[in-house]
């Protein structure tokens, strides 16, 4: 592999979902990071889910001054500014080994293929079509490096259902729930509504089944509101979930590693005045504080990392994550919410914190996260493909 191949990141950006402009955000932190020892490949991806890339490769000191709009100009095909002698190349990612394609593949008449000028991905990209395994499968079949969760524990991290069960059948407590389908909704919304109503009862949360950020949450009072939250959570997502209000705050611990050795910060903590909105997650005015570290006791702050590593073991998280909670201060007791595969990375997110608290800043945890990707890629080389490997 020539050696800017081995050192050549692509960073994708963008995507279909509806946290489209959060990724933006991420991705200026990321670009404005990443170790010096890697080149970069900034690509765009618009919500028609065309991909479009700066030529050649940059490091991350062009990227000190970048902002959402210039990511913006370049999913839109344009050339930002300050990278004038560059020009946007439409690109495309292909489901095939490197080796498989033609040593003139770079740049074809229609497309620059990536595979072919990067030997690692690292897809900053919130919500479906870009952290529930679709483009962790295409990674997998073009057997090229990735970063973060891989295919399996994001097809678990975005099924909020799949998680309670999963962590149900741990021992680990979760939220009173209802799953709504879509289609039962659409057959018989009376007979939905009877059912949350009995089991659940007001106020309770609705929200998508599959989406992050709080897209398409709403905390419901009465049968109207309800009605209407269902509606608005199905229109992102097949399935919704009901769950029941919890008198509480959120706390949130921040995991690196494997199932095997993971790695994870103490808890932060949001206290949100009424609960914590897509609005009030990303506004530069919130209203929610953030407490790091939580206000627990050093017993319970314990406590809650033993948790994190169990739900950790028990969804087989790989990569980075951001592990969720409930704190009860009545009960004192945590109930577990959510593990996000690919977490805010904003300069206003939890993650990023969590581990500066720890000593560990962005540079650091990126460049882990990128060896690791490459490690990984070469187990998935010897077992992927159900061939025994000589020894």
């Amino acid at each position: 592999m020539p050696s800017d191949l081995a050192r050549t990141v692509a960073v994708l950006f963008g995507g279909r979902s509806s946290e489209h402009e959060i990724s933006l955000r991420s991705a200026v932190f990321i670009l404005k990071n990443i170790p010096e020892k890697y080149r970069i490949i900034p690509v765009g991806i618009a919500r028609d889910s065309s991909f479009h890339s700066l030529s050649g490769t940059f490091s991350r000191d062009d990227f000190q001054n970048i902002t959402t709009q210039n990511l913006s100009e370049i999913i839109a095909g344009l050339v930002p500014k300050q990278f004038n002698d560059r020009n946007n190349l439409p690109s495309i990612f292909l489901p095939a080994r490197l080796e498989t394609l033609s040593s003139n593949c770079v740049q074809n008449n229609f497309f620059r293929v990536l595979n072919c000028e990067a030997s690692c991905v690292f897809p900053v990209l919130h919500g479906p079509n870009g952290e529930d395994g679709r483009f962790q499968g295409l990674f997998e079949l073009a057997e090229i490096a990735y970063v973060g969760c891989d295919m399996r524990s994001t097809v678990v991290g975005i099924d909020k259902d799949i998680q309670k069960r999963l962590a149900l059948q741990a021992g680990i407590s979760v939220a009173k729930y209802e799953v709504v389908e879509l289609e039962e909704l659409q057959e018989n919304e009376d007979a939905v509504v009877k059912r949350i109503e009995s089991s659940l009862g007001y106020p309770c949360f609705v929200k998508p089944n599959s989406m992050g950020s709080a897209v398409g949450t709403n905390k419901v009072k009465n049968q109207t509101d309800l009605k209407k939250a269902l509606k608005e959570a199905t229109a992102f997502d097949t399935k919704a979930l009901v769950e029941e209000l919890l008198v509480g705050t959120e706390v949130e611990c921040a995991f690196l590693g494997t199932p095997t050795h993971p790695r994870i910060t103490c808890a932060g903590e949001i206290a949100p005045k009424e609960f914590y909105s897509y609005e009030e997650k990303y506004a530069d005015n919130s209203e929610a504080s953030q407490y790091i570290p939580a206000r627990l006791s050093d017993e319970r702050m314990q406590e809650l990392k033993k948790l994190a590593i169990q739900v950790a073991k028990t969804m087989g998280i790989v990569g980075f994550s951001r592990i969720d909670f409930w704190n009860i201060p009545q009960e004192e007791k945590f109930i577990f919410n959510e593990y996000n595969t690919i977490p805010g990375l904003t300069s206003i997110s939890m993650f990023p914190k969590l581990w500066e608290h720890e000593g560990v800043n962005g540079e650091i945890w990126i460049a882990e996260l990128v060896d690791a990707a490459y490690q990984r890629k070469l187990i998935l080389d010897r077992v992927q493909f159900g061939i025994k490997a000589e020894i």
